[in-house]
């Protein structure tokens, strides 16, 4: 694997993130001082490498734990969902605070040791990231969770109210269509998920089957993790 940014004038091999180049000290690119946020959310969706590229570059990772709480938010309501196939109708809603800062703190701990294994592997491999990096992108790898937190959550709310979080009725028996439409776009979430994280892996290490791998273990382990703390939050 090898991701380098090349000097201009003197043709040196610097590490991605690099602002000056480390043998000749000439500026390799323009500084970036802060994400702008509208932007990024823009490129996600037309240039998602370009976005991740911004996102590595940026001196300030900044919005990562508005990104983080607000993902945390619909992967909580997820944790709900699962919770329906292995607990009791009626123990989910209890202690709501402390279980979304328990999946809170999950999601954090378990981007940031992605974070740490990747910088480790990537080293291995002689090339050169950082763990702040790592994290930036995978936590912004997130925001599509964001997106169904506030518009599909809003949506399925609407049309189910206080039977989306039960499953006597089940939802798919009041209204099978619309249920399985929703779930349709709940799966397109998970997809547009892996997607970014692989890309974002991409960008680090310009090797695709790597990318692709390390995208779906991460959300595969999001998700195993979201499974765990659903059969210990609601038993």
């Amino acid at each position: 694997m090898k991701n380098t940014l090349a000097c201009k004038n003197c043709k040196e091999e610097n590490p991605c993130y690099a602002l000056i180049c480390r043998k000749c000290k000439s500026y390799l690119r323009e500084r970036i001082y802060n994400i702008d946020l509208w932007k990024i959310l823009a490129l996600l969706i037309e240039s998602p490498g370009k976005a991740f590229t911004l996102i590595i570059q940026a001196d300030h990772k900044n919005f990562i734990y508005l990104i983080m709480c607000l993902a945390s938010a619909k992967l909580f309501i997820d944790s709900i969902y699962l919770s329906l196939w292995t607990v009791s109708a009626g123990t989910i809603h209890e202690n709501i605070i402390r279980n979304y800062l328990i999946i809170l703190g999950s999601v954090f701990t378990l981007v940031l040791i992605f974070a740490i294994v990747i910088t480790i592997i990537n080293k291995l491999y002689n090339l050169k990231t950082r763990i702040r990096d790592n994290f930036a992108i995978l936590t912004y790898s997130l925001l599509p969770y964001i997106f169904a937190f506030i518009i599909l959550f809003t949506v399925e709310v609407t049309v189910f109210g206080g039977n989306l979080f039960s499953k006597d009725p089940s939802v798919f028996s009041l209204k099978e269509f619309l249920a399985y439409t929703l779930l349709g776009f709940e799966i397109i979430i998970i997809l547009w998920g892996i997607f970014l994280s692989a890309i974002a892996m991409y960008i680090q290490s310009k090797n695709i089957v790597y990318a692709i791998v390390v995208g779906f273990v991460f959300n595969l382990s999001l998700y195993y993790c979201l499974y765990l703390n659903s059969k210990i939050l609601y038993r």
